[in-house]
């Protein structure tokens, strides 16, 4: 009997991480087509989709990681039974995605301008700001879906999120291939973002109904006029999801700074880059999607289990995050040049993702070693640590080291590291200083994380 629930267990553990892998999946599959659709119509393109990115990716991925704060909370609350508490969280989420959903599209209309700052051609420059002026039309209904997501993760209800992701894809696919380049639209990355903001829409409409109408959703249902709400649940929120949204932005901000320095070195490079930048997503969405499923995991844990299952649980979740880390690390370098070969046809772009390949494929292991342990750290209440880490990690890579090894100003042995696969040796060797700060602290017990903390503290003032 005993085994029987355990297998159980596991297994609902596999379909609840599956279902938030999918999902993450499907929607990295949008960007994905755009590349796809781009190095085959117009691969000059490519250079122009990359700096786009750089602005685009760093400011919607620090909302969405500021929205795991609402997943956390609220699978906390969810094991306490506390439903007013919950409803107070929905609405402090639907909040906030109305006021960022503001700011992101603020902030995407006028960063556009930044690329003047990238040397790069001004029709490289024209085509990256149309491919922003189109996804700012996408910010507000991209961020409140994102919210309805993170309150279905925290119930497990992530499988009809992933439906709806899968019908949005289907959309977009359709949507890219007539706007980029038919016989009817020839509209270039403009037609990249219309497409992805009518997909959001359209996605968004159909989760809010979900919301509205599905009985798993009701216990978040709130009264919009109601004036006197738990404001301790917005301070939560905030305590949890800064920490994760600035550790967030600072990983993504650093590939944005990657872009801008390897854009140094001429289109093909830049090309390369965004090409390799694909396939690390890919890999960067499973540790996401791993970081979501152990945070809900262990704060379910420390509820209904104790504080000492809790981290039994979490040195599982590690020793799992360690594993999945290596396994798409080997995959990467066997099968990495075969994928490249579907995103272009440039022989020059193909040899210089190749010679990226090596350090984008241990980037991912350290980077799904840091994330499996930040999120068990998180779910037990240590925010601002694991972040704080990950943010001097990757710049201390991406500014001292990649700008230093792509310039040759830094050497390591023999290896060959001038212009792009310097700048990604540089942002490998820092985020794994990160995994190895962070996941010591992980991996002990509450007493253990407290002497270590102090121990680094002594470290620094010393």
């Amino acid at each position: 009997m005993e085994n029987k629930l355990l297998l159980t267990k596991i297994q609902r553990d596999f379909f609840f991480l599956s279902e938030i892998l999918i999902g993450q999946l499907v929607v990295v599959a949008y960007s994905i087509a755009d590349v796809i659709i781009i190095g085959r119509t117009n691969p000059d393109l490519l250079g122009g989709l990359a700096l786009g990115n750089a602005i685009y990716v760093p400011i919607i991925m620090t909302a969405t990681a500021f929205y795991s704060a609402a997943t956390i909370k609220a699978a906390k609350i969810g094991a306490e039974t506390g439903v007013d508490s919950l409803r107070d969280i929905a609405y402090y989420g639907f909040a906030s995605a109305i006021v960022v959903g503001t700011l992101v599209f603020c902030a995407l209309k006028y960063f556009a301008t930044i690329h003047h700052w990238s040397n790069q051609s001004p029709y490289l420059v024209l085509a990256a700001q149309g491919y922003l002026d189109t996804l700012a039309l996408s910010a507000l209904p991209s961020n409140l879906f994102r919210v309805i997501a993170a309150l279905a993760n925290s119930i497990r209800a992530t499988g009809y999120i992933t439906a709806l992701q899968a019908i949005g894809l289907i959309i977009k696919v359709a949507l890219s291939l007539v706007l980029i380049d038919s016989s009817y639209f020839r509209f270039g990355l403009s037609g990249c973002g219309l497409s992805t903001a009518i997909t959001f829409y359209v996605i968004f409409v159909g989760s809010l109904l979900l919301f509205l109408f599905n009985r798993n959703f009701f216990k978040f249902h709130f009264d919009l006029f109601l004036l006197s709400r738990k404001r301790l649940q917005l301070v939560a929120l905030c305590k949890t999801g800064v920490p994760v949204a600035l550790s967030t932005f600072a990983e993504f901000a650093t590939f944005g700074y990657m872009t801008i320095l390897i854009g140094r070195f001429g289109v093909q490079q830049l090309g390369a880059h965004q090409v390799v930048s694909n396939l690390n997503v890919v890999a960067e969405t499973v540790s996401s999607s791993l970081a979501v499923w152990i945070s809900v995991k262990i704060s379910n844990a420390l509820v209904l289990e104790g504080r000492s299952m809790a981290v039994r649980k979490a040195r599982s979740a590690i020793l799992i995050a360690v594993a999945i880390g290596f396994l798409l690390t080997a995959l990467q370098m066997f099968f990495g040049t075969s994928l490249f070969r579907l995103y272009a046809d440039d022989q020059g772009i193909l040899v210089i993702s190749g010679k990226i390949l090596p350090f984008e494929s241990l980037l991912i292991f350290a980077n799904c070693v840091l994330s499996g342990a930040a999120a068990t750290l998180r779910a037990r209440g240590i925010n601002a640590f694991p972040a704080l880490m990950q943010v001097i990690g990757l710049w201390i890579g991406v500014a001292i080291l990649g700008d230093g090894f792509a310039m040759q100003r830094l050497q390591l042995g023999d290896i060959d590291l001038a212009a792009g696969p310097g700048v990604w040796c540089g942002v490998f060797l820092g985020l794994l200083l990160s995994a190895l700060m962070v996941t010591p602290i992980a991996i002990g017990d509450g007493n253990a994380i407290r002497r270590y903390i102090q121990w680094i503290r002594g470290s620094l003032a010393g």
